[in-house]
């Protein structure tokens, strides 16, 4: 059955997205989304070989040149990043800087930089945001700004910070605790590489391993973080960090936890013991592996939850609820959600036979949120106290967003304007406000607030 979508575009910022079903305006998708799981060609559950993921190599950056690699070229005679204000102008509505809850329709601010692929932002707490890219150059720009600030300078964004490397990646971050951050790529010889924030930067650190896409990042506790990568043969493999006593932390060896994967994976958590991992796998389906104490390995089976995807899935977990929501780009260009709650269930003992009621967590039905999302761009998504807001770039290149609140999303996607050329990057911060990130069509970093 073709699916049938349109897009009614308006250059106004806040214009809703209708999406008729038929009619003159309908565009007709030659690919249908399809739901049902399917058996897929291989066993994900399988047993196999590290497929050289941890073998050694000569072919790989010491960490003296990761850290002080050549200059492919200059950005700028002052060290910082170009500015391009008439591109700016052209594009977007350029607001002042501002203390909103919400972002809002036609809310950006360009914070200049030379960008390649999507920015990644990360909140450790509070009014304190920091910012990450990866430049044309291949290395590491970052910048930040502190709303709570004591000091008015450091309540405006700062300069762009080169932090070197050599990148084939979009970086990755997450924290653990205030002050602390961790920053991962996917090094030019392959590698993964990890540079930590703890009072001040430390060295960027060769990590092993055999990447074939960019990493994903993910912190339960103050004490945890974890890098998921995708192997050259599609394996997910991981790598954790402990730290059992303040500043005595440790990475553990990577290890394995199978799969085929097309794509990087995407990693969330709802708090201690819990990591849901999320990807696209070469039959694309959309497939799901999460921690699970209770087995030797600390994880559960790879299941799949059918679907046919178009991009690299994006999730949130909710803390406290036991749910975790996915949403993709499909394979007819719409964005489709699909969520995995606790339900009560009943039971048999398998000693006794006795009927017990319990809770276990179920996937929902996949739902077709409309739209119509530019190519190789998947969706993102925040959660907002008791509601989500998801975003996506449309192949107008402009933002739109769905709200979810009382158990219902808004009928239209709402457009937010802007002319962008990735994927959006969402934060939450401030117990509530969302910004958005993406790379513009000059290069430039967006923000949508």
């Amino acid at each position: 059955m073709l699916v049938k979508l349109a897009l009614l575009l308006s250059s106004s910022a806040g214009l809703a997205l209708s999406l008729p079903s038929s009619g003159p305006q309908a565009k007709k998708i030659s690919k249908r989304f399809i739901a049902e799981p399917r058996a897929s060609h291989v066993d994900w559950n399988a047993p196999r070989h590290h497929g050289g993921f941890l073998s050694k190599r000569s072919d790989v950056h010491t960490e003296d040149y990761f850290n002080n690699p050549p200059s492919l070229f200059s950005l700028a005679a002052d060290s910082e990043t170009v500015k391009r204000d008439a591109a700016i102008a052209e594009d977007l509505n350029v607001a002042s800087h501002n203390n909103t809850k919400r972002a809002k329709p036609g809310q950006w601010e360009s914070l200049d930089g030379s960008c390649k692929y999507h920015p990644a932002p990360v909140c450790w707490g509070g009014k304190r945001m920091d910012l990450y890219y990866m430049g044309q150059d291949k290395t590491c720009y970052h910048k930040s700004r502190d709303y709570g600030a004591k000091e008015p300078k450091q309540q405006e964004w700062g300069s762009w910070e080169n932090l070197g490397g050599e990148m084939d990646s979009a970086p990755a971050v997450c924290t653990r605790k205030k002050e602390n951050m961790h920053v991962f790529c996917k090094g030019t010889d392959g590698q993964a590489w990890h540079r930590s924030y703890w009072n001040g930067w430390g060295k960027w650190q060769a990590m092993g391993g055999k990447m074939k896409h960019e990493p994903a990042a993910c912190s339960w506790g103050k004490d945890h973080a974890a890098v998921y990568v995708a192997a050259d043969d599609g394996q997910c493999w991981h790598r954790r960090y402990d730290e059992p006593k303040e500043n005595s932390g440790s990475w553990k060896s990577w290890e394995s936890i199978g799969g085929y994967l097309s794509g990087p994976p995407k990693a969330v958590t709802w708090g201690e013991d819990h990591t849901s991992v999320i990807c696209k796998g070469d039959d694309g389906q959309a497939w799901h592996k999460k921690t699970d104490p209770k087995k030797p390995t600390g994880w559960g089976e790879w299941e799949t939850l059918g679907g046919s995807l178009d991009s690299t899935p994006a999730a949130c977990a909710w803390p406290g609820d036991d749910r975790v929501d996915i949403f993709v780009k499909g394979s007819d260009g719409a964005c489709w959600h699909k969520t995995m709650k606790n339900e009560t269930v009943t039971v048999k003992d398998p000693v006794t036979d006795k009927p017990t009621v319990t809770t276990m967590p179920k996937w929902g039905a996949w739902e077709n949120m409309g739209g119509e999302m530019m190519a190789d761009t998947p969706p993102d998504v925040a959660v907002v106290g008791d509601g989500m807001e998801v975003y996506i770039t449309g192949q107008d290149n402009a933002v739109y967003r769905k709200k979810w609140a009382d158990g219902s999303w808004t009928e239209d996607w709402e457009k937010m304007g802007g002319n962008v050329e990735t994927q959006p990057s969402t934060v939450t911060w401030d117990d509530g406000k969302v910004d958005v990130y993406f790379t513009g069509k000059d290069s430039t970093v967006k923000r949508c607030f």
